[in-house]
């Protein structure tokens, strides 16, 4: 089971995080929580979580200052950043200590349990190689030279989307698999982080999530009670399936209407879960094209254009309606009055109060 603390001096902001968070998807059985980077040490010299989420400006010790002191004493602990400062520094001062994600606020559900499950899987990683470290302390060239060209192929049976290709590569390489390398601990296990490397490397390629591709990260966890065999079938099934979404999508990104994605919103804006993310995964496209393409199009990115329409609805309600601004924030798909209000100013200039009052 897994341990979560949320660091941020914002208490609305670590409500949201839990709230977003699926614990039970990521078999997280613990959320902690701390107000700043002093008190978020303590916790960690105290109870050893397995994972951080930390906002980068809070009081006394900062997101920077947590950073340093993770990077130097707990290089092992995965962390993501959580910011509403879109400053280079802060980014720069991720990327030097290894975060595994920098997500801007306010929090996107989809792409925060998408960092989760890469930190995890970071986490996994790191246990597998110490836990196999001896596996590999003498050098094998045999299993390289059998594993790397097989590998280099079936990249490339991807690239091409050739599944014929993929399938037949993958047949050969089983029958022609010596039975003492069926039964090799050491073998079997860089065989499966080989595959993890070649589906990343087919997810950045296709700007592409496992869930997108229509799989779990649990559908990839490595069993070495699983014979190789098995591995190997199931990783045809895999292939095949990649490809064909693979394919899928790229067709779907010949036909997509951004006029019924931007219908879409103004019929769904009271929806709490309307999101980037959530757009993307319902028609197809990923969200990197979606919002290069929105944005072309109607001069704002999908968020700013969600966030736009809701607060004008919004000024609506307070202007022509005598509801309370927690049920009006509710009803425009916010159940963070503070967050509502913060928003509500931003985009008019002034306070639902003052507004209604005029």
């Amino acid at each position: 089971m897994t341990t979560l603390l949320i660091v941020d001096d914002e208490h609305w902001t670590r409500d949201t995080v839990k709230t977003l968070v699926d614990q039970e998807l990521w078999g997280i059985s613990q959320l902690d929580e701390a107000e700043n980077g002093e008190q978020a040490i303590e916790k960690i010299q105290k109870k050893c979580p397995d994972i951080i989420i930390t906002d980068m400006k809070m009081p006394g010790i900062d997101g920077i200052g947590l950073l340093d002191v993770l990077k130097n004493d707990y290089p092992e602990l995965p962390v993501i950043v959580l910011s509403g400062y879109q400053d280079f520094m802060y980014t720069r001062q991720a990327i030097k200590a290894k975060a595994v994600e920098y997500l801007p606020k306010p929090v996107d559900g989809e792409e925060l349990n998408q960092a989760l499950g890469k930190a995890i899987m970071e986490k996994r990683k790191l246990e597998q190689q110490q836990i196999s470290y001896p596996l590999f302390a003498s050098k094998q060239p045999a299993i390289s030279s059998l594993l790397d060209p097989f590998y280099a192929t079936l990249a490339f049976s991807l690239k091409e989307l050739n599944e014929k290709q993929f399938e037949s590569t993958v047949e050969q390489f089983l029958a022609e698999l010596p039975e003492n390398l069926k039964q090799n601990e050491a073998f079997h296990f860089r065989f499966h982080q080989q595959f993890l490397v070649l589906m990343e490397e087919v997810m950045k390629q296709h700007n592409a999530t496992l869930q997108e591709l229509g799989f779990e990260r649990k559908d990839f966890m490595y069993d070495p009670a699983v014979p190789i065999e098995t591995e190997l079938i199931n990783m045809q099934a895999v292939g095949k399936t990649v490809i064909q979404k693979i394919r899928e999508g790229a067709r779907q990104k010949t036909r997509i209407n951004l006029d019924d994605i931007k219908h879409y919103i103004e019929e769904n804006y009271s929806s709490p879960e309307l999101s980037l993310g959530m757009i993307s995964k319902k028609f197809y496209i990923s969200k990197e094209y979606l919002t290069t393409a929105f944005k072309k199009k109607f001069g704002c990115n999908i968020t700013e254009f969600i966030i736009e329409y809701r607060m004008n609805k919004a000024k609506e309600l307070v202007q022509t309606t005598t509801l309370q601004y927690k049920t009006i924030s509710s009803m425009i798909g916010y159940e963070d009055v503070s967050y509502f209000y913060r928003l509500f100013k931003k985009v008019h200039g002034s306070s639902p109060g003052s507004v209604r009052k005029d």
